[in-house]
């Protein structure tokens, strides 16, 4: 947290930032489901509603990144069809009783495919500035490292749970070690610059 609010005065408010939304949903959302748990009330809605955010938002930045119609309609299609699911499910069910692994896992795995479309995108095209003073390049590599990296995690978590493995908190410190990670990457694409809208 502290990296990022160091690196806030550099970021050009301007503009749609949809990575900065993206922390502050995470900051928020979090910060409510621990507050929930101080009480010692559920907050898996808490994270329900963190993840839709995460996944809204993320959807609006590579969105913006691509710059194509085509792609923005079938990114926004697919959040669509997960917003009309976790409603659906919310609806269906009253509380959220579950952890929902299988969604949160295939909405890592779309992101996850997202990040690597960026990466075959600067890939095939020619460089006209060094890749490594781009913010985008860093902010997808902070993306790329979270979703890939806790997609096993989230995807097994309730097979996990079931099997009452003793050590299962050590998996959420894991998964926090990796969001450090993605706040550094952020950090350090803050400190860059953007490229034009296109």
């Amino acid at each position: 947290m502290l990296l990022l609010i160091l690196a806030l005065p550099t970021v050009r408010w301007q503009e749609r930032n949809y990575i900065v939304y993206y922390l502050c949903g995470q900051f928020f959302f979090n910060g409510y489901a621990n507050w929930l748990n101080e009480l010692e009330k559920d907050n898996l809605f808490a994270y329900s509603l963190n993840f839709s955010w995460a996944y809204y938002s993320l959807s609006l930045y590579f969105a913006r990144l691509y710059a194509s119609r085509k792609w923005e309609w079938f990114i926004l299609g697919l959040v669509a069809l997960y917003q009309l699911n976790l409603i659906y499910t919310l609806q269906a069910s009253s509380t959220v009783a579950d952890f929902n692994s299988v969604s949160f896992g295939v909405v890592s795995l779309l992101i996850t495919i997202a990040c690597l479309f960026y990466y075959r995108q600067r890939l095939a095209e020619q460089p006209k500035e060094n890749i490594l003073t781009v913010s985008d390049f860093w902010y997808v590599n902070g993306i790329f490292t979270y979703y890939t990296s806790n997609f096993f995690i989230f995807l097994t978590y309730n097979s996990l749970v079931s099997r009452n493995y003793a050590n299962i908190g050590i998996i959420w410190k894991i998964h926090n070690v990796v969001f450090l990670v993605m706040c550094v990457y952020f950090f350090i694409g803050m400190r860059c610059k953007p490229l034009p809208e296109k």
